[in-house]
Order: structure tokens, then sequence, then C-alpha cells
């Protein structure tokens, strides 16, 4: 049961996350905050499904917060690693603080 809500949470959340991470970072001039987005991504979305596995409540709350809005994917990022949270500071700073 918990490599099917690994699965969905994959599906509803963490997919969502990257192409909203690749959106975000189209246009940014600097090579050093792409890399900590890739960086991020690919230490910060396992161990999403990793949580995701081990809690079934979090899990569902965050794929419908994500799913209806309510949720920033890139916030489920904060804290992860320093590339996440440098991440996280200039996707901030260049949407206006909507990160």
């Amino acid at each position: 049961m918990s490599e099917f809500i690994s699965y969905l949470f994959a599906i509803l959340v963490v997919g969502p996350l990257q192409a909203e991470l690749s959106e975000r970072l189209q246009g940014v001039p600097s090579t050093e905050i792409v890399q900590a987005g890739r960086a991020c991504i690919s230490e910060g979305g396992p161990e999403l499904l990793r949580r995701a596995r081990e809690d079934w409540a979090w899990a569902a709350a965050n794929a419908i917060g994500v799913g209806v809005g309510v949720i920033d994917p890139l916030n489920l990022l904060a804290g992860h690693s320093g590339d996440c949270d440098r991440l996280l500071q200039a996707v901030s700073n260049r949407s206006g603080g909507e990160a």
C-alpha cells in the first residue's frame, strides 16, 4: 500500500513540482541557481517520496493542497538542503515573494 501512495504522490505532487521548478527557472540568468534547482529536486524528490510512504496523512493533505492550488509545491522543498533554500530564496525574490 505504501508503494501505491508513493506512486500517487509522485504523479500528483513531485511531477508538478518538477514542472513548476522548470517553469520558474526559465530565463534565470544565474547558472548557480539553475544548478541549485537541479540538485534540490534530485535530493528533495526522493525525500518527499519517502515521507509520503511513511506518512499517508501528510501525503494526502499535501497532494490535495497542491492539486487545488492552496500549497505551492516548491514550499515542500524548504529546509531539505542549502540548494533548496537558495533556490526558494531566488524564485521568491524573482516572483515578488510568492514562492
